[in-house]
């Protein structure tokens, strides 16, 4: 099945990160579609997730990605709050003109 939009699951991973939010509304604004899991505390429960969102990528904020999640997911892209801006360009084939703002609550 083809996807007019690519789908993005967003995880915090080990502790809450409020960043979440306002990442989830950047690719939004890029144009993709964006499951904000919530937070999860084992690569195992990031990977059933998956399984059951079937996203073309997964962002894990809050704390690096677990080790293996990558080798788990398969050819799912896992991406971090650090590198969030080339996730946008690369899932929605452009710059996203919101990757680098603060959110709203910060201006």
């Amino acid at each position: 099945m083809r996807r007019d939009r690519p789908r993005v699951l967003l995880v915090e991973f080990a502790r809450p990160d409020p960043a979440a939010v306002a990442l989830g509304r950047v690719l939004r604004d890029a144009g993709a579609e964006v499951v904000h899991a919530g937070p999860l505390d084992t690569a195992e429960q990031i990977v059933r997730t998956a399984e059951q969102e079937d996203p073309d990528a997964v962002g894990v904020l809050g704390a690096g990605p677990p080790s293996g999640l990558a080798e788990a997911l398969g050819d799912v892209p896992v991406f971090t709050a650090e590198t969030a801006a080339e996730a946008v360009e690369r899932l929605t084939g452009g710059r996203s003109h919101t990757a680098e703002a603060p959110s709203d609550r910060a201006r």
